[in-house]
């Protein structure tokens, strides 16, 4: 397999990091503000809000996502690959886009829940989860499922390369700073993987059908970043309100000939 050039894939994070600013035009956004009923939380929790909503594709164009030849450890990986860099649901929800608060308050961010261990499984020769989020602090365990030879190799803000010569083996890591993690397998050159550090825990990732939702926010004034891989990132503006669930919609567009469709 071609080796992977650290600066290039740092390159190649950043650009998508900015590049949905052009690649998502026109942008339409929805946000609505919904009344409902109270959330079901104790009594110090009603004082909090919540964030839900769906990110979608506009258009009626079909994409896919791209689709390598393997020829590395076939008998076990298979002859091709997806590399679920575009997942989208029949109603044209987005699967893996990372939704974070920006603007949360140093008191709010001292709150974090009790530390999670966040697994990393090299199964089925891919990264499972594709894409994840966690907060500073917490663990992410690299683990094998395969009867081959993996390397989880991180990029970014945790820098470190972890092999996994036998299956069922596992080797933890703890998240010390916020950025964006490029995973790789050094062996397997379509295995990649994306996890989002914040240094809070006010952030999701869509599902299937493009919805997430964020819990127990401290009412006020934030700017929500949504990221994806292909189609890069957006902000928008919410208010929070105490007790209540604010709903947006968030639409991306294609807008650059390099997204195959």
């Amino acid at each position: 397999m071609k080796k992977v050039d650290e600066h290039e894939l740092q390159e190649e994070v950043d650009r998508g990091r900015t590049r949905g600013l052009v690649l998502a035009l026109p942008i339409a956004l929805v946000l609505l503000q919904m009344p409902g009923a109270p959330l079901d939380h104790d009594s110090r929790q009603d004082r909090l809000g919540a964030l839900e909503g769906v990110v979608r594709l506009s258009g009626y164009v079909q994409v896919h996502s791209t689709r390598v030849v393997n020829t590395t450890d076939p008998d076990v990986c298979g002859p091709q690959h997806s590399l679920e860099d575009f997942v989208v649901s029949e109603d044209r929800g987005i699967q893996y886009v990372t939704v974070a608060l920006l603007d949360v308050p140093a008191e709010a961010r001292g709150a974090i829940r009790s530390r999670t261990r966040l697994e990393v499984d090299n199964r089925n020769c891919r990264f499972v989860p594709h894409v994840a989020v966690v907060a500073v602090g917490d663990t992410i365990v690299a683990k094998n499922s395969d009867p081959v030879l993996h390397t989880t190799h991180y990029y970014g803000p945790l820098h470190s390369n972890v092999a996994l010569p036998r299956p069922d083996m596992s080797v933890s890591r703890v998240v010390r700073k916020p950025g964006i993690i490029a995973v790789l397998c050094d062996v397997h050159g379509w295995m990649k993987a994306f996890i989002r550090v914040d240094d809070h825990d006010f952030h999701d990732v869509t599902d299937e059908t493009g919805s997430f939702a964020v819990r127990d926010i401290p009412p006020g004034s934030y700017t929500a970043e949504f990221w994806h891989e292909k189609l890069g990132t957006q902000r928008i503006e919410i208010e929070i309100v105490s007790g209540e669930t604010t709903r947006v919609e968030v639409v991306y567009s294609l807008a650059d000939s390099d997204i195959e469709h």
